[in-house]
Parts: C-alpha cells; structure tokens; sequence
C-alpha cells in the first residue's frame, strides 16, 4: 500500500511541477507577410524577437513581468492539436485585402501550424495570444 501510494504522490508530484508553462520549451514563430507588410515573432528561450522588415535585423523586446505572465496564461488556453483545424473568421488576405499571418509552436519535437488568416483577425480560439503577443511589439 505504501508503493502505491508513494508511486501516485511521485505522479501527483511530478505533474504538479511541470505546470510552469509549455512556453518556456516551445519555439514559437507569428509571421505577418504581405507585399508592403513584414512582420516575423519569434519566442524562444523565454526571449520575444521582432523582425519589422526583411532588410533589418531582429531585435528582442524587453517584457515586463506582467507582460510575460500574461503571455503564458494566453499560451496555456490554445489547445495546440486543435491549430490545424482553426477556421479563419475572415478572408480579406485572398485578394490582397489583408496581410497573411499564420503561427508556428514546436513543442517536445511536435509541430502546430494553422493555416492563413488575416492580420489582425486571427481565430477566436487562438485571438488573446495572438492579440497580445502582436500588441507587445507595437509598444517598443
């Protein structure tokens, strides 16, 4: 009885540890790309990058502890093996109405993709993060 228990509170345990955020071990990549738009995201490493323009290097944001935390809590409530079945809420990017966006996250060897959306307009079910990590970048 005593093996059991021990077995299920090392469980318990484990689990309960490992509930600091995928985000710390996921490589997330936002991409905004039109003809006259460029925008590349990158979270790795606990570090958000920004690439405004093809022609210039990425720099890194400096996020306050709030803005970080408000990040993961966003993270945490994408279901990520639902992305590639996200439905975009608008079409305005096949004919060059809005910019092209789509997310990557690699996590634990998996990679999640969605496919396009308007800038701006992502999916409902994706939209706090998306919207968050995108207004992050406008405020440097």
């Amino acid at each position: 009885m005593k093996t059991i228990f021990t077995i299920f509170l090392s469980f318990f345990l484990a689990k309960g540890c490992s509930d600091t955020s995928d985000i710390d071990n996921a490589i997330i990549e936002y991409q905004a790309v039109s003809r006259g738009f460029y925008k590349v995201i990158k979270i790795d490493d606990k570090k958000v990058t920004v690439l405004n323009s093809r022609d210039e290097k990425p720099f890194e944001l400096n996020l306050s502890k709030e803005d970080w935390k408000e990040l993961v809590e966003a993270f945490r409530e994408i279901n990520l093996e639902n992305m590639k079945n996200l439905k975009a809420p608008t079409s305005k990017r096949l004919y060059d109405g809005a910019t092209h966006a789509n997310i990557t996250i690699n996590l634990e060897g998996k990679t999640y993709t969605t496919d396009g959306f308007d800038h701006g307009y992502p999916p409902v079910e994706i939209e706090n993060f998306i919207n968050k990590l995108v207004l992050l970048t406008i405020k440097e």
